[in-house]
């Protein structure tokens, strides 16, 4: 309980006229992530047909991926010619086609047509009891649900709560439904499910797949509500981290449940809400709509108010908090916490240290973190408290990295 300082970043305050921060997006997109599936809906083949040339897949963006699926014969089109990409696909659809493209053996069962292919995946470590919210099989799938069949799939096993996107999207197996969102509780496609059949086998070969960086961003927000450690990954998650195998370092060292500071007695507590890591030089950075337009961004350095221009060298951290319980306002009178860097200091165009700016519409605190320039004294921690009038600091410690530079 020591009152802390900020060292060696800059403190910002940001002006939109947005009402919340909430970067993480659950909207669904026409062209989802491009994963694939197969199946009519039965086990009752004679109900498809493959055809030589499916009539409505020309153009389509997932296209390559069907006809791939259909000439490896885990899928097929319908008698009319038709395959229906855009068609939901259910949880035992899915099961079927994946067993199926995996060369997995079924064997026969005198229940549902779906069944044999449920238990095959169970012995093959692709479904465990409990991975869906209930058992009806003829359900739509959820994009979440198919993410965390494809991570078993790969042979991940150890996953956290709301990890299976982030795993999904890490390894090139799903990318995006729209720049930066991830739909997870959105319905899954037969010609997303397709895709993302086609991608699980293509790294089951042990070929590399292109990776969404924006899609990774989001995952790792909806994971533990930041995405520091995917945007600014040279500095809060470098590989000299992985060398702590007997303790966490980087982002195995972040825990959702660290994010919440309190007193004693609980007459305070402080809750972060989120951390927003934004490229400042990514001007597709789908983050970027959390930040004012640039004539608004303002930054106070040395008593002075300080624009930003392009050629700066950063990374902005929106930090969104509140005091969730204030039984002591004359003490404790910011209704959010304190965010703060240790070990790290840089100078670019006179970023290093800085103070808040306040407007009287809208208020978005957070640091400013240049990527140039900077050293560290090897160990970086990031760290929330209260703000106290003379009264005593609560704290918590979210995460440790290693950088030496």
């Amino acid at each position: 309980m020591k009152k802390s300082l900020l060292i060696g970043t800059a403190a910002l305050l940001l002006i939109s006229a947005q009402a919340s921060i909430h970067p993480v997006t659950v909207n669904a997109s026409s062209q989802a992530d491009k994963p694939n599936i197969n199946l009519s809906g039965n086990d009752n083949s004679s109900n498809r047909a493959t055809t030589s040339k499916v009539l409505d897949i020309s153009g389509h963006w997932a296209e390559h991926s069907i006809m791939q699926a259909i000439n490896k014969g885990y899928v097929e089109g319908y008698p009319d010619g038709n395959f229906l990409p855009n068609k939901n696909v259910s949880r035992a659809e899915f099961v079927k086609m994946t067993i199926s493209a995996l060369g997995i053996e079924v064997q026969e069962s005198n229940g549902k047509w779906y069944e044999s292919y449920v238990h095959a995946a169970e012995a093959a470590g692709i479904y465990k009891a409990g991975d869906l919210e209930d058992t009806n099989w003829t359900k739509t799938l959820t994009r979440e649900e198919m993410s965390k069949m494809a991570v078993r799939a790969l042979g991940i096993d150890q996953v956290e709560d709301k990890q299976w996107m982030y795993l999904a999207t890490k390894n090139g197996i799903m990318s995006g439904t729209a720049p930066g969102e991830l739909t997870p509780k959105g319905s899954t496609t037969r010609a997303q499910a397709i895709t993302v059949i086609e991608r699980l086998l293509t790294a089951k070969k042990g070929d590399k797949l292109a990776v969404d960086k924006y899609a990774v961003a989001a995952a790792e927000m909806y994971w533990h509500k930041t995405n520091i450690f995917t945007v600014a990954e040279e500095i809060f998650n470098s590989p000299e981290n992985d060398k702590y195998t007997s303790v966490k370092m980087g982002i195995r060292s972040w825990n959702i449940n660290k994010l919440t500071v309190s007193s004693p007695d609980k007459s305070v507590v402080g809750q972060v809400n989120s951390l927003t890591a934004i490229d400042w030089n990514d001007p597709k950075d789908p983050n970027r709509r959390l930040l004012p337009s640039k004539d608004k961004l303002m930054l106070q350095i040395g008593g002075k108010q300080v624009k930003f221009t392009d050629d700066m060298k950063v990374y902005v951290l929106v930090w969104d908090s509140e005091m969730v319980v204030n039984k002591k306002p004359k003490s404790y009178p910011m209704n959010r916490l304190n965010l703060i860097v240790h070990g790290y200091s840089g100078n670019r165009n006179g970023i290093d240290r800085g103070t808040p700016f306040f407007d009287s519409k809208r208020e978005l605190y957070g640091l400013v973190i240049p990527k140039e320039n900077y050293s560290t004294s090897g160990e970086l921690r990031i760290s929330i408290e209260t703000i106290s009038l003379g009264a005593p600091l609560y704290a918590s410690r979210l995460s440790t990295s290693i950088l030496t530079r």
